[in-house]
């Protein structure tokens, strides 16, 4: 994606959460990198996710969640990064399009 000034990836390691600072405020898009994290630790904060998820949607904005599984029919869980960044363009794509 080229343009991606406006999504911020955020990555859970060792129970931390990692941001990457260097992002404006004006962020409306959002990945949770969530590779290699277990599926017990997904489901402690998978309850977290889908009211972040609703309030990201209201501000017409994105939340992708990368993850080896689908652990919930109500988030956009893709496999890769790169899968993120292409649904989050999509989508962008659909809004400018009014779709």
């Amino acid at each position: 994606m080229s343009n991606t000034e406006n999504i911020l990836v955020f990555t859970i390691k060792d129970g931390s959460i990692l941001i990457d600072s260097k992002k404006s405020a004006n962020i409306k898009n959002f990945i949770a990198d969530l590779q290699g994290v277990d599926l017990a630790t997904v489901n402690k904060i998978k309850d977290k996710f889908i009211t972040f998820d609703k309030s990201i949607s209201y501000k017409k904005g994105s939340f992708v969640i990368v993850c080896e599984f689908s652990f919930d029919n109500e988030l956009t869980i893709v496999p890769t990064l790169q899968e993120a960044y292409d649904y989050i363009e999509m989508e962008e794509i659909e809004r400018q399009l009014n779709i």
